[in-house]
């Protein structure tokens, strides 16, 4: 790999960083209005597969309204967060929490099943998945917060190596 090309993916790398930490809120706003976009998306989807779908038997009917209702519940979820970045924030805050939770369950369960130094492994895995979930979940502000300035300070570090990784590339060349 060319020198120039890790210390240029470096430099933007550090520029990013920079500006997270420069402007976090902004980082979250931007946040909240990308869940808003996804969220609408996805919602908008599952609505019009309900529509689309042929005049299917029973059971596939009530899957259909269930797909429907959660289409139109992704739908206001979206509306919600395009019009507020506090709702936006917020409703990127409760995604990742609840995601941190499932992974914590499961882990949890996995470790419950597995023997020896895997149990022991998965569970406390699972368990501190499952408490960084309930942070998200209770302190959703902080805990973005937290993310945002991590991301700005690892992304510097990050690209201040890889600068450093070109310059010596260049010098050994």
């Amino acid at each position: 790999m060319k020198f120039w090309w890790l210390v240029a993916v470096g430099a933007a790398t550090v520029v990013f960083g920079a500006a997270v930490l420069a402007w976090p809120h902004a980082t979250l706003r931007l946040l909240g209005i990308l869940a808003g976009l996804w969220l609408l998306l996805i919602g908008l989807l599952r609505i019009a597969g309900a529509l689309r779908a042929p005049d299917p038997p029973r059971r596939a009917r009530v899957q259909r309204i269930v797909d429907g209702f959660f289409g139109i519940l992704l739908v206001v979820l979206a509306i919600a967060s395009l019009t507020s970045a506090r709702a936006g924030v917020l409703t990127v805050s409760a995604l990742i929490g609840l995601a941190w939770l499932i992974i914590g369950f499961g882990a949890v369960l996995l470790g419950v099943a597995a023997a020896g130094r895997t149990r022991a492994w998965l569970c406390g895995l699972g368990g501190v998945a499952i408490l960084l979930g309930l942070a998200f979940v209770t302190w959703p502000g902080l805990s973005l917060s937290v993310l945002v300035l991590l991301t700005g300070i690892s992304a510097v570090a990050l690209g201040a190596a890889e600068i450093t990784i070109g310059v010596q590339a260049r010098r050994r060349a």
